[in-house]
């Protein structure tokens, strides 16, 4: 099979696409970022559920030969459906853990050890105390975005009828649940400290020593990169954590080891008036940072936290002001 290559050309458009859409779309992000919180019940399920409903409403534009007329409602809808898969999966996983508790050998391969009837017991227990998601969806919709009937009905593409019904049940059955907690794997906290040590040591060697060499770097919205070529490259993203993106100069950024949900995360602070400008989180393998996730354009995430932890948030927005095309 031959090589296969593509065009960078191809691929400078597509950057300039995305951005471009992120800029048509900012004045509906604030709603999104509500809604799929409120979705969630997490917030950091808010943020993916975000990311996942922009990138899906993005690449779905390739297929729509149509004017969208609604875009708030065109965004919204992608949220929901992908929220009411995600359900659907998680409880597909459930089941099919309850029936590995039940019957361990019937789905457990050779040498796997069973998981624990009480784990099971305890996940079902809290599916069972949220909303069905349309319920869920139906009921944001109606009483906290204030839409009609029919517009809900629009965007969960059902019926009017199906949609009474679903507030009907919802709030008949709208309940306290145990949300909020995290299905992050947490990362060790000894390695962090030791990252932000050397972060705010400026020692970029120790720092690149610590990455795996299959790791992966995620700023949501807006770059990813993988593997030790990506992150010693001249402008990756330790580079632009060590100067300023605008002028060169040297960054005045601060990373503090934090503890949020019971998970170890890293706040990042601008030290010229010590605002908490980002947060990250970690994944790691072996003893190595394995997956950085960066929150610095997720702005209501970074609010969220800030509150949450006491400190003075002063977020970058939705996007970097700069033109991110012609760096592409």
């Amino acid at each position: 099979m031959a090589d296969f290559e593509i065009d960078d050309q191809l691929r400078r458009g597509m950057v300039r696409a995305w951005h471009e859409f992120l800029q048509a779309v900012d004045p509906l992000r604030a709603d999104l970022s509500r809604y799929c919180r409120r979705l969630t019940g997490d917030v950091w399920d808010a943020e993916d559920l975000v990311q996942e409903t922009l990138l899906r409403a993005f690449s779905h534009l390739s297929h729509v030969l149509y004017r969208i007329e609604n875009p708030r409602a065109y965004i919204l809808r992608m949220a929901s459906n992908l929220w009411i898969d995600i359900v659907r999966h998680r409880m597909a996983e459930a089941e099919a853990l309850t029936a590995h508790a039940n019957d361990p050998s019937a789905l457990a391969p050779s040498g796997s050890s069973p998981s624990s009837p009480l784990e099971v017991r305890d996940a079902g227990a809290r599916l069972l105390q949220t909303l069905a998601p349309q319920e869920r969806a139906a009921l944001l919709l109606k009483d906290v975005f204030d839409m009609s009937i029919e517009e809900t009905a629009d965007i969960l593409a059902t019926t009017v009828g199906a949609v009474k019904a679903a507030l009907h049940r919802g709030r008949s059955r709208l309940q306290d649940s145990n949300e909020g907690e995290t299905r992050h794997a947490r990362p060790s906290a000894e390695l962090l400290d030791r990252f932000v040590e050397r972060y705010n040591a400026r020692d970029l060697p120790a720092l690149l020593a610590m990455m795996s060499d299959t790791g992966i770097i995620t700023m949501h919205g807006f770059h990813a990169e993988s593997g030790r070529a990506a992150f010693e490259r001249d402008r990756g993203w330790f580079y632009h954590n060590f100067y300023n993106p605008f002028d060169g100069s040297p960054s005045t950024l601060r990373w503090q080891v934090a503890v949020f949900q019971n998970e170890p995360i890293v706040l990042v602070f601008d030290s010229l008036d010590e605002a908490l400008v980002s947060v990250m989180r970690f994944e790691d393998r072996d003893g190595r940072v394995e997956r950085i996730f960066v929150y610095v354009l997720c702005p209501d995430t970074v609010a969220e936290i800030g509150e949450a932890l006491g400190y003075p948030v002063r977020t970058l927005g939705y996007r970097f002001p700069f033109d991110v095309s012609a760096q592409a």
